[in-house]
């Protein structure tokens, strides 16, 4: 059964919430669309192997998508984890296309594309081992003592894979998403043994879930760009223009004529993804959506029931609960 569910990675709900919002010429544009595309295609191909997964008895097998976890200082992150009474097993999918040589002397991975284009990127088998161990210390740290695998996913049919002269046993862990499902049957096979009782399996998945820590990326830092450079206003949903008007309890836009009662929200989680260092002011609230009445704000405010601390004018307020849990971007 799937206990976390795959949703829109964060970096990618905040880069789109910035290329909403900043001119078509702007100087950053080009990098944040490049990044963009990159994380949009790895996003891809995360969800190309759920099909497969759909698959698993749902009362063998817990699922995990997008773990983000501490053993103290650093962290590690996982795609997705696969918990059973007998092993563990982490999968980090890549959604590569073209060649792909595994490198075992420089210990990397080099792409050429459809272009020839030659590209190096770090060896995804070193990252999987790395995760792998980490995993099992954050395991053992609590007392569970469970066998930790990995398998690197290719989640593009068509891609090809090659290796080093003698690096081809290694590759046994690397595979196209279509067999993900035999390889999973063959660890099955190779750990027959329960070590852990499905009770303390639900112990571990609910540690697991409620030690998940969210990334706190700067967006605007990480691109050095002010807030007051971003464009506020309401969006149209139906054309893109912006700004909606506020006119009597709705929005309205004056380039395509629809209406929208609840078109602030959106635009609201926007400046909550681009402004995540710090809450919101009604007044800076008031800014954003274009509205000239400290009133409407707090009616709009009100409706969405947002978080907040402190009263009358040192009120802040904080993100709607679970605003970030969404499976397709606006």
């Amino acid at each position: 059964m799937i206990e976390k569910e795959r949703f829109v990675p964060i970096r990618i709900q905040k880069n789109h919430a910035l290329l909403k919002r900043i001119p078509k010429n702007h100087p950053k544009r080009t990098d944040i669309e490049s990044d963009q595309t990159k994380r949009l295609a790895g996003y891809k191909g995360e969800q190309a192997i759920d099909f497969h997964l759909s698959k698993l008895p749902e009362k063998e097998y817990v699922i995990l998508h997008d773990l983000r976890l501490s053993n103290g200082k650093y962290y590690f992150q996982i795609d997705t984890l696969l918990l059973n009474s007998a092993f563990a097993l982490i999968l980090e999918v890549k959604n590569y296309g073209g060649t792909l040589y595994f490198d075992s002397d420089f210990n990397q991975l080099i792409q050429t594309n459809s272009k020839g284009e030659v590209k190096g990127y770090p060896n995804p088998m070193e990252q999987a081992s790395q995760q792998c161990a980490e995993l099992k210390k954050w395991l053992q740290k609590r007392h569970f003592n469970i066998p930790v695998e990995f398998l690197i996913i290719i989640s593009k049919p068509s891609t090809i894979l090659k290796s080093a002269p003698g690096y081809a046993k290694m590759l046994q862990k690397v595979m196209h998403v279509q067999f993900l499902l035999k390889n999973i049957e063959k660890i099955e096979a190779a750990y027959k043994n329960e070590v852990i009782t499905l009770k303390d399996l639900k112990k571990v998945s609910r540690a697991l879930i409620k030690e998940h820590t969210p990334s706190p990326f700067n967006i605007l830092k990480h691109y050095e760009i002010q807030l007051c450079d971003i464009q506020t206003g309401v969006i149209c949903k139906a054309c893109s223009y912006k700004p909606m008007k506020r006119h009597f309890g709705t929005w309205y836009c004056p380039q395509c004529k629809s209406k929208d009662k609840n078109a602030h929200i959106q635009a609201l989680i926007d400046l909550f993804l681009l402004n995540s260092h710090s809450p919101l002011t009604n007044q800076g609230i008031c800014r954003f959506l274009q509205i000239p009445s400290g009133e409407i704000a707090r009616k709009l405010i009100s409706s969405m029931q947002l978080p907040y601390s402190g009263t009358k004018k040192g009120r802040v307020y904080f993100p709607p609960p679970n605003y970030q849990q969404i499976k397709n971007l606006d």
